[in-house]
């Protein structure tokens, strides 16, 4: 972890962490210290969110000076009451020092001031390294999605007269985020309601709603039937982006991998993808519109109108899950071979990428018994004039 805390300046460190306890995004706190999006939320990442703790000289433990004195008295031999007195330390600090580094005759400063900085390193181990019954309480819970604060709560109704049962929630969180304390496995993190890979800072600003969707249904909630393959008309959707600011919208049905390819040519804005969405599942038959399956992004924010104008509803994955519509993200794959990424896909008529949706409908698949999606389509539902 150390090293890929690195590859950041000392400069860019500090930044860094100073922006991110303000509250600053990921993309504002790349741009400020003049790195990607991809490597500043590595950096973060690999640190858990958690600003690694500076290590200080602790104020009243001997100095590097000290040391040298101890040293010199030695080789003059004196007594460690001697040269206590004369540092002005206690007798029994500097007979502590002097046998803990290898005693009166081979006590060296820097070897003994070198040693003092290890012994004090951190991180050391926390409170659920240590306690194993403790730590199998809080997994357990962790495991039955608790919440760490629940979970700290809990622990102290259980066990109100012993404290070495107690931790707090900050320290749960700091066990469940840092990968150098590895208390826990690394995917634990999908327990929390959150579902977040990095600890976010209290003072995280907030948006106020702004940019979410709102009243989304989670993918939980589809019908079973959709699950399965059998059935068409159960659709996976997403954007496929070209040079910003350009993208064209795809559509893929989970029974017989059927592909529509939508143009955006007044871009991907929320009120914009609707429109598109509607004007080009409208020209379909209604078994071929039961359900669309999306991730979470803001331009489905207007997801309620295409419910309402088509009567389809429409179902959001969980974050960081893009397996959940797995069929439409391998589409979008073999459809990089003809809407490249530096490409500028408004320049692309809804006539242009029909034909290219057309060019992947007519190949033979492996996953369909090499057959064609075309060939699914017509077995399924008679869609030739529709289409």
């Amino acid at each position: 972890m150390a090293s890929r805390l690195r590859e950041f300046s000392v400069e860019q460190r500090e930044l860094t962490w100073k922006l991110w306890r303000s509250g600053a995004s990921v993309s504002e706190i790349g741009r400020q210290v003049g790195e990607s999006l991809p490597r500043t939320r590595r950096f973060l990442r690999v640190a858990g969110g958690f600003p690694p703790v500076v290590q200080q000289r602790r104020t009243g433990h001997l100095t590097a000076g000290e040391r040298e004195e101890i040293s010199r008295g030695l080789a003059a031999g004196m007594s460690a009451r001697t040269i206590a007195s004369q540092i002005g330390r206690p007798s029994s600090t500097v007979s502590r020092e002097i046998a803990r580094n290898g005693g009166h005759g081979t006590y060296r400063a820097v070897e003994a001031d070198s040693a003092a900085y290890a012994r004090a390193r951190r991180p050391k181990q926390g409170k659920l390294a240590t306690r194993l019954e403790l730590r199998e309480l809080v997994l357990a819970k962790l495991t039955d999605d608790w919440s760490p604060q629940q979970i700290a709560q809990w622990l102290r109704m259980l066990h109100p007269d012993d404290p070495d049962m107690w931790i707090s929630h900050e320290t749960i969180y700091r066990d469940l985020y840092t990968p150098s304390r590895k208390v826990f496995d690394d995917t634990m993190f999908h327990h929390l309601r959150s579902d977040r890979p990095i600890r976010q800072p209290r003072g995280k600003k907030s948006t106020h709603g702004a940019g979410r969707i709102r009243n989304m249904v989670r993918i939980h909630e589809r019908p079973a039937e959709a699950d399965g393959r059998e059935v068409l008309g159960h659709l996976e959707g997403d954007l496929v982006y070209g040079c910003r600011p350009s993208a064209v919208a795809t559509l893929v049905d989970r029974a017989s991998r059927y592909t529509i390819v939508v143009a955006l040519p007044d871009g991907y804005k929320a009120d914009a993808v609707a429109s598109a969405l509607i004007a080009q599942l409208s020209k379909l038959p209604a078994q071929m519109r039961r359900t669309l399956t999306w991730d979470r992004g803001r331009e489905m924010a207007a997801h309620a109108s295409i419910t309402a104008a088509l009567d389809l509803p429409v179902y959001f994955c969980d974050p960081h899950h893009p397996w959940q519509r797995g069929t439409n993200e391998n589409t979008n794959r073999l459809l990089r071979q003809y809407l490249h990424k530096n490409a500028d896909l408004r320049v692309y008529s809804q006539d242009e990428l029909d034909r290219i949706a057309d060019k992947l409908n007519h190949r033979p698949r492996r996953v369909l018994g090499w057959a064609t999606p075309a060939e699914m389509i017509h077995a399924g539902a008679p869609l030739d004039a529709a289409m």
